[in-house]
Order: C-alpha cells, then structure tokens, then sequence
C-alpha cells in the first residue's frame, strides 16, 4: 500500500484558499443584486408610504414632508397635505413586542380631529396585542379631537392599546407645534 505524502499545503492552505474563494464570489454577486434590488425596494417603499398617507387623509392631493423642532420622541415625520386638509404623522412606538417595535401613521385633518390611523408594521403578539390593527381599535379613533374622549383600550391587551393611544396622543402634540409654527 502506498501511502500519499502529507504537506501543509494540501492539508491547510488549499482548503482555506477554497474556502476564501468561494466567500470573496458569494460577497461580490450578493453585493451585485443589492446594487440591482436596492432602487426598486426603496421606490416601492416609497410608494407604499405614500399610499399609506393618502389612506389616513384621502382628502389631500399629495405630501410635504416638514422640518419641525421639539417633536415628541415617538414622532418621525411629519407631512402637511399640499391641498392644506390636514397633516400625517408618522409613529414609531414601544409596544408589548419590545423598543420601537409599533409603527403606525396618523391623519389629523386641517380641523385637528383625527381622520384616520393604521399600524404601518408592529411585533405585538399574534391574536393579542396585534388586535391594535384591528377596524374595531382603529374606528374609535376617527373623528376624536385631543381629549381622545370615548377610546377604550383592548382587554388583555392594554400594554399594546396604551402605547397605541400614547403614540396618537403625541401626534396631537406635534399637530400643536405644527400649527405654532405655521
């Protein structure tokens, strides 16, 4: 029996030159199809917020996005419609889901009462805290002034529904700022 010679080479060397190889191609063809992906998932994210704005406050013809200081934390953006019915708020909230996990938007129309809300995307527990997107929740906010009168939290899930009212509250706050400001 002939017994082949061992190098260091052979045994170390080759299979990690492979290995590096193989790594250096997957890195360079992943990075291609981000290059390729990424203007289309940012034009279709785009797109979705844009429709998302249009369904809080269907009346406005399309968005300005506003500089404002001292916005609540929870608040990210603000529009004012170009058509001057209002303004859209967008939300990122705690939730029972953990930090930052409750993403919604808010329309206020030029009246200062809610037109409408949505969750944009949340973490809530399924069956639970997700029912903060449910019609029934969302319904009770529209038509509401700042005093929110009348909105009752989900049973079972008040931590969710809490952090959902607090988020809006805050909205009203920066419709408040909004409004200084113009």
């Amino acid at each position: 029996m002939t017994k082949s010679k061992s190098s260091v080479f052979s045994d170390f060397v080759l299979p990690i030159g492979v290995l590096l190889l193989i790594c250096i191609v997957a890195s360079a063809l992943l990075a291609m199809t981000n290059k390729v992906t990424a203007p289309i998932i940012a034009e279709a994210q785009a797109r979705a917020q844009e429709e998302a704005r249009i369904a809080v406050l269907p009346e406005a013809d399309s968005f300005e996005l506003l500089e404002v200081d001292g916005l609540p934390e929870t608040v990210t953006e603000v529009y004012r419609a170009s058509n001057g019915v209002g303004y859209v708020f967008m939300l990122t909230s705690d939730g029972y889901g953990g930090r930052d996990t409750l993403n919604m938007i808010c329309g206020i129309g030029a009246d200062g009462l809610i037109t409408d809300t949505q969750v944009i995307s949340h973490d809530e527990t399924v069956g639970l805290g997700s029912r903060v997107t449910g019609d029934d929740f969302r319904s009770q906010f529209v038509g509401k002034d700042t005093a929110l009168e009348g909105v009752d939290t989900i049973g079972g899930a008040t931590i969710s529904s809490n952090y959902y009212i607090n988020a809006i509250r805050d909205a009203f706050t920066a419709y408040d700022l909004v409004k200084e400001a113009e």
